[in-house]
């Protein structure tokens, strides 16, 4: 035992059931308030030595319940949010993008073969522009404008016949 706070026990026998009753009126749960009690002896015997030096102990002890019961709510308060939290369930849709991919082949064939030949081979074939080009006899602008086009024009067959499908993402049947 710490020299100077023999004075404790004497202390706490005093002011016990003041203590006890003043935390029991905050927490009503019988086994937390006189948990509670305890921590608040433990503060005090911690703190023992300010105890010679303190004007009001009637004051001082029960700013110490009061600092406890705010603790105590606020361990409560961060594991009832954690306990309520809902676990989220990710319902399982189909995949959109994969029943989409699956209409490229079609559409790409509905595109003008000189669009659809470079767009192809760059974009699936993964062939440079660079090649492209002069497997096409054309600059290398030039390719890259009609890989545009193609994909401009491919996006335009997307939205006219799946446009609605990713809307109410369905899968896409026509393809």
């Amino acid at each position: 035992m710490k020299p100077s706070c023999e004075i404790v026990a004497p202390i706490f026998a005093e002011y016990r059931m003041i203590l006890a009753r003043f935390i029991q009126s905050r927490v009503k749960d019988p086994v937390d308030s006189e948990e509670l009690l305890s921590e608040v002896m433990m503060k005090i015997y911690k703190h023992c030595e300010q105890l010679e030096s303190i004007r009001n102990t009637e004051a001082w002890l029960v700013t110490i319940a009061r600092n406890s019961i705010n603790d105590y709510f606020r361990d409560r308060q961060k594991h009832f949010r954690l306990e309520n939290i809902e676990p989220i369930v990710i319902e399982e849709e189909p995949d959109l993008t994969e029943s989409l991919s699956r209409c490229v082949p079609a559409l790409l064939m509905k595109l003008p073969p000189k669009y659809a030949q470079p767009l192809i081979q760059y974009e699936l074939e993964g062939i440079s522009q660079k090649t492209l080009a002069g497997q096409y006899k054309m600059s290398e602008s030039g390719l890259k404008s009609r890989v545009q086009r193609g994909r401009k024009m491919l996006k335009e067959l997307f939205k006219e016949c799946c446009g609605q499908l990713m809307d109410l993402k369905e899968e896409c049947k026509e393809c």
